[in-house]
């Protein structure tokens, strides 16, 4: 029995070889997640970066400031089209 570490993982014990390949041809071979829901779009205020610039209360350089549209998260519900 061995343990495998991958990175952001936890140890993970297999009693072979072969058990872990198994595993990582399925995970291999399987469909990759969207960056994004489906149902979202990036934020037209902050462009998808959770921050929006402004100036510092001192006058002194820029300070980030969460998105108040998308609260940070940089993606909006997408509006479904209105039909006729």
């Amino acid at each position: 029995m061995f343990a495998v570490t991958e990175p952001g993982s936890i140890p993970v014990a297999y009693p072979t070889w072969v058990d872990w390949r198994i595993e990582r041809r399925a995970a291999a071979a399987a469909e990759p997640l969207p960056l994004a829901p489906v149902a979202t779009c990036f934020c037209a205020t902050c462009w998808g970066q959770g921050n929006i610039w402004s100036q510092a209360p001192n006058g002194e350089g820029l300070i980030p400031h969460t998105c108040p549209v998308c609260d940070g998260q940089g993606v909006c519900p997408q509006a479904r089209p209105h039909t006729a």
